[in-house]
């Protein structure tokens, strides 16, 4: 819809006379699913400076500046499609505790046998390598770090797989045991020397980098072992503009819904480490045609844990830049400035590392990653809204699912975070679905009742309004103008329409939603359903939120 959206306008500007139609709809709206039109076979792959991602996002504000855009790659309905950033699961399709369990997993990990480093691992500050194993699968293996058994590896599966049931595109994890002895050394494997000159690589070296990884008492190592992921890696996406050599990518990367509303999910994931280099786009041909696939990884800095320690005290109350000036603020104040993190309780075990406990009074507008980014900053109150439903679309059995995927091996940290992702999830549902008029997936049939949710009220977070207010409009699909029908009301989510509500083929109507709360206020900004008579049938063909 984007990319036909963009050709349209170009084409109005070129070919059409001054008087040009304002057609709002379309015959294939809603689109549900989004396609990339052009080849982008000549996409070529970049890398991404850790340093300056960081400084440009800690001390400036990369993308456009233009405040308060809705998101631009929303459908017609206000929905995410799904394309080559997101797959609608949670909240769209039915999905079971047993599909989260299993995730993008399409094997059962790296076959036994014996494993080939083929390369060493170039980034990050975990210790790694990248082995082909005896099937000829190319996996990226990390371990955990010492005296955490299980809570780098197990975070990063469990998390993997709850960002997979969100929507996004994942690489398959497991965990899997290394044995040394099961090792080799691939012909062109190499290690950056002290001098920054590349050498070949020896087994001293991988044992060197194994003594910063935990070590089971057989001598063997539990690690996380990631499958490549399908395609030619091209670097990962920056979370502002697009990539200048990929025809298909034409909507800045800030006004993505689902890039915006993954603060919603990184807060209630703890996951602190949310920046571009922890993102991979990978170059896909099928068919003699190439598009470009983004993927969101590495979570091992999620949960409780911070990849080679447990979470720091400050981590998801500060940014990296606040708790540094710590240092010079406790000098001037005589170390009497108490920081809240500093009192606010914490769980802390060596399997799953340090979580805040107070999840019953936590909240999510309060939480912070190390550092921000572009499209977290442009979140507006209909992305978090949007991404609160998928949050809440994950119920406890699918946490549980999650989070036993981990394995980690102590039933006591399990439990406790079950209980603390619930709680998160549900103040994150508290926080955004009340925050804006609730009204959701409504309904009109051919005797003129209009019915719908209300996504507050159904989850258990707020009291029925006192009523709701409909205003009705015939609506001109070709000139975009609407002529006021009536104004109807009701004490709960069905009202019935006006008289006088064409019922012609190919009709269009616009229904201005509102309800009254004197506990929200907000909810009296209404939402703006369009249906169109179709085949002896009312069938929405458009939805607005916060116009």
């Amino acid at each position: 819809m984007m990319y036909r959206v963009a050709i349209f306008l170009i084409s109005l500007v070129l070919f059409s006379p001054p008087s040009w139609s304002a057609q709002k709809f379309y015959d294939d709206d809603p689109q549900m699913t989004e396609t990339d039109p052009e080849n982008a076979q000549n996409v070529e792959g970049w890398e991404i400076d850790l340093v300056y991602d960081l400084a440009e996002n800690l001390f400036t504000r990369p993308g456009d500046k233009t405040p308060n855009v809705r998101a631009q790659n929303v459908n017609t309905i206000d929905e995410v499609p799904d394309s080559s950033w997101f797959t609608n699961r949670a909240g769209t399709i039915q999905i079971t505790p047993a599909d989260v369990a299993k995730g993008p997993d399409t094997t059962n990990g790296p076959s036994d046998g014996e494993w080939t480093i083929i390369a060493g691992k170039n980034d990050g500050v975990t210790p790694g390598f990248t082995i082909e194993d005896s099937a000829g699968r190319k996996w990226f293996i990390k371990p955990d770090p010492p005296g955490y058994p299980a809570m780098s590896t197990g975070t990063e599966v469990a998390v993997t797989k709850l960002f997979w049931a969100l929507g996004y595109y994942e690489p398959e994890t497991h965990i899997a045991t290394l044995k040394v002895d099961n090792l080799r050394i691939g012909e062109k494997a190499t290690v950056k020397a002290p001098s920054g000159k590349r050498r070949k690589m020896k087994m001293s070296d991988v044992k060197n980098m194994l003594r910063r990884a935990e070590k089971n008492p057989d001598g063997t190592y539990r690690v996380i072992a990631s499958l490549a992921l399908q395609g030619k890696p091209l670097g990962g996406f920056r979370f502002y503009g697009t990539r200048p050599d990929d025809p298909n990518d034409i909507i800045p990367h800030e006004h993505h819904r689902e890039l915006r509303g993954y603060f919603v999910f990184a807060a209630w994931l703890n996951h602190v480490d949310c920046k571009a280099i922890n993102s991979l786009d990978t170059l896909i041909t099928d068919n003699g045609k190439s598009f470009v696939r983004h993927n969101l990884l590495d979570f091992s800095s999620a949960l409780g844990s911070g990849s080679i320690y447990a979470h720091d005290y400050w981590e998801g109350y500060e940014q990296i830049v606040e708790e540094k000036s710590h240092i010079g603020k406790d000098a001037i104040s005589f170390g009497f400035l108490i920081e809240p993190y500093r009192t606010a309780p914490f769980f802390l075990s060596r399997a799953i590392g340090r979580l805040p406990s107070n999840y019953q009074s936590w909240n999510p507008d309060t939480w912070l990653p190390r550092a921000t980014n572009a499209a977290f900053v442009r979140a507006r109150a209909d992305d978090k809204f949007w991404a609160a439903r998928k949050v809440m679309a994950i119920d406890n059995d699918m946490i549980r699912a999650a989070v036993q995927s981990g394995q980690f091996n102590d039933p006591k940290s399990e439990e406790f975070l079950v209980t603390a992702l619930a709680e998160r999830r549900d103040a994150i549902g508290r926080n955004y679905l009340t925050a804006i008029n609730p009204v959701v997936e409504p309904v009109l049939d051919d005797a003129g009742a209009l019915t719908f949710g209300n996504a507050a009220v159904d989850a258990g977070f707020a009291k029925a309004p006192q009523n709701y207010q409909a205003i009705w409009y015939s609506f001109d699909n070709a000139t975009g103008q609407s002529v006021k029908i009536g104004e109807t009301s009701a004490g709960g989510a069905r009202i019935q329409a006006p008289a006088g509500l064409a019922m012609d083929a190919g009709s269009f109507i616009r229904i201005e939603i509102s309800a009254r709360s004197a506990e929200y206020p907000s909810w009296e900004t209404p939402v703006q359903a369009y249906f169109k008579h179709v085949e002896n049938e009312w069938k929405l063909i458009g939805f607005e939120r916060m116009q």
